[in-house]
């Protein structure tokens, strides 16, 4: 029992490690492209680019999947106000990482290596700089207006908050849980194409009420081993299979999707239900089959742990929230030094995509190492540092909560 639940984390540690990795790259490209240069050509292949989905769905999916695990066992363990308590804490802390991520990249670009006009422009970060920056402040500490790469944060609190009640209902019916957050999506989808329902519009990248489902689903899927019982029904490379033959076609669709050509009988081809902002039908289609395929195509055999490239992605995907916030610094960092030339040509966008992708693996075991408290780990002949009689909380039992969502 021990191995296998070891095993699984490191898969999801992995999945969440690369997604953060890649969110990151692609986030450079998309601001790098923003800035008009001719011919921009972007050197990164990720998930986003060779189909409809991308890292950001698996990175809600497996935060969903993480939190329905951990939430449930705090229900049958403590109680159900200790679930509310721990969600609330948890979104506090995320609260707060965001708002200091925020002080960071401020005071970033306020230096002359990375203070670049057009990029405060089109990141929305004037809004904090100009005359206005009091209101946009209060608005941002009201989670009503986020600076570009800031929104998903917002999200995460947001949901984070209502996964106890979502735990909850479970406990008396699942298909409730999934009829309501379904329902909400399909309202969501129907807006976006007819406008029935202004409330449920969005004009951030992530409607909280169309990305609730991906949540949603990943908890669900946490709560009740789904992937074990795929296992149980089809072979591991049956799965593989089917999911990769979809997965192809798809990315031949896509191609034919963005080349512009006409095909014959039909004209000019444009595949409807591709929305970022409400996750459109064909984003959650291709996400799904794409899950799928991922959590088979990864090895579960304890000997990745040898790896070093796997064990640098597992970091990473164990650490998410600090390595998203410091690739998202690292991101205005990269574009405010490439502004300054002018240039953004596919070498040095790759070169600052690969300064992002080491930091964030060699950041990871630096904040495990700091969280580990070492300072408290009994050294050889030495006694164990006495401690207060407000954290008596063992070692051990510390270093187990750290991969909590």
């Amino acid at each position: 029992m021990r191995s296998d639940r070891l095993q699984r984390d490191i898969t999801i540690d992995i999945v969440r490690g690369a997604g953060i990795l890649m969110i990151g790259v692609d986030h450079l490209a998309y601001l790098a492209e923003k800035f008009g240069t001719a011919n921009f050509v972007n050197p990164f292949i990720t998930w986003l680019r060779v189909g409809w989905s991308s890292a950001a769905e698996f990175f809600v999916f497996f935060s969903g999947y993480l939190t329905g695990m951990v939430y449930l066992k705090t229900l049958h363990t403590h109680g159900t106000w200790m679930m509310w308590a721990r969600a609330a804490q948890r979104s506090w802390h995320i609260y707060v990482v965001n708002l200091l991520t925020l002080c960071c990249v401020l005071v970033l670009l306020h230096l002359a290596p990375f203070a670049n006009g057009q990029l405060n422009t089109l990141t929305d970060m004037q809004t904090l700089m100009g005359a206005d920056a009091a209101r946009g402040i209060v608005e941002f500490l009201r989670l009503q207006f986020s600076p570009l790469f800031f929104e998903i944060l917002n999200l995460y609190i947001v949901l984070l908050l209502v996964a106890p009640a979502v735990i909850l209902l479970a406990q008396v019916s699942r298909a409730a849980v999934i009829l309501i957050s379904v329902g909400i999506w399909l309202v969501v989808q129907l807006n976006a194409a007819w406008g029935i329902a202004p409330a449920f519009a969005s004009d951030s990248n992530f409607n909280p009420l169309g990305w609730q489902l991906v949540f949603v689903l990943g908890m669900l899927a946490g709560m009740h081993g789904v992937f074990a019982r795929l296992r149980e029904l089809w072979s591991r490379r049956r799965l593989v299979l089917v999911s990769g033959s979809l997965l192809l076609v798809a990315f031949v669709i896509k191609m034919i999707d963005r080349s512009g050509w006409a095909l014959p009988l039909i004209g000019a081809f444009d595949m409807p239900g591709f929305d970022k902002v409400n996750l459109g039908s064909l984003q959650l289609a291709h996400f799904l089959v794409s899950v799928v395929f991922v959590t088979q195509i990864i090895p579960r055999s304890l000997t990745i742990q040898g790896s070093l490239p796997f064990r640098a992605v597992a970091g990473v995907g164990r650490r998410s929230l600090e390595c998203f916030c410091l690739s998202t610094i690292l991101v205005y960092a990269g574009v405010g030094l490439l502004s300054q030339t002018g240039s953004f040509d596919p070498l040095s966008l790759l070169v600052v995509g690969a300064v992002i992708v080491l930091c964030l693996c060699a950041f990871a075991p630096l904040v495990e190492w700091i969280e580990a408290r070492p300072w408290r780990v009994q050294s050889a002949g030495l006694q164990p540092e006495a401690r207060s009689t407000t954290d008596s909380r063992p070692v051990s039992a510390a270093l187990t909560m750290r991969n909590v969502p």
